[in-house]
């Protein structure tokens, strides 16, 4: 068995296990990879028992508890990362060798990368559906980046209830809505036509003989 102890067993090893804890934290795979990681951790820790400190061992585990805490609860990547990096550490020192540990840092953080594959190959976790927009939203579908109640503002007439120099407020059909003028300076009271709506910005005109007056 002392195989498993070679550097490039260690490194394979903690190559699969970051990719498949990886896999079960983006995509739905029953839990299988996770089982899967956590026990290639633990062979791997088994392997180096020899200079696992308790430190690195508890690194390990405190780090591996918070990308589960994080997959299964909380759900928004940040304690994962710190999950991540605690568990690199503590994969690396217990190598007790420069090169072994850089091959098994590197292969750690490909691992990881690896695991993001999974995406291509099995349908992604409800979590990620619900932050991923898929499908487009339409003004059929009840969506619209104008909000429809300004667009039906467009052509009718209202009162300034401020100054307009050149945004402020306007009355129309009893409602207030912000608004601006383009660039001129409106006064209070004058009667205004809505031209345009683009977003939330409502485009007003004074009307053309309160203009004139």
């Amino acid at each position: 068995m002392n195989w498993i102890q070679e550097p490039w067993v260690a490194a394979l090893m903690v190559f699969l296990a970051g990719m498949l804890l990886v896999t079960e934290f983006l995509v739905k795979a029953r839990g299988l990879a996770g089982v899967a990681g956590v026990a290639l951790l633990f062979l791997y820790a088994w392997a180096q028992a020899a200079s696992l400190h308790t430190w690195s061992l508890g690194l390990l585990l405190v780090g591996l508890a918070l990308v589960i805490l994080d997959g299964k609860l909380i759900q928004d990547g940040t304690t994962a990362g710190i999950g991540v990096l605690m568990m690199l550490v503590g994969l690396v020192l217990p190598t007790g060798d420069f090169l072994t540990g850089s091959l098994v840092g590197i292969m750690w953080i490909l691992g990881l990368m690896a695991g993001f594959l999974s995406l291509k190959v099995l349908p992604r976790r409800e979590v990620w559906d619900k932050v991923v927009l898929k499908d487009s939203l339409t003004r059929e579908q009840g969506y619209s980046s104008v909000n429809t109640r300004f667009l039906e503002l467009i052509g009718r007439e209202g009162e300034t209830l401020t100054d307009l120099r050149p945004s402020g407020t306007i009355l129309v059909d009893g409602e207030r809505f912000s608004c601006t003028s383009g660039g001129s300076w409106v006064k209070k009271g004058t009667t205004v036509r809505v031209v345009s709506v683009d977003g939330t910005r409502i485009l007003v005109e004074p009307l053309q003989e309160d203009h004139a007056s």
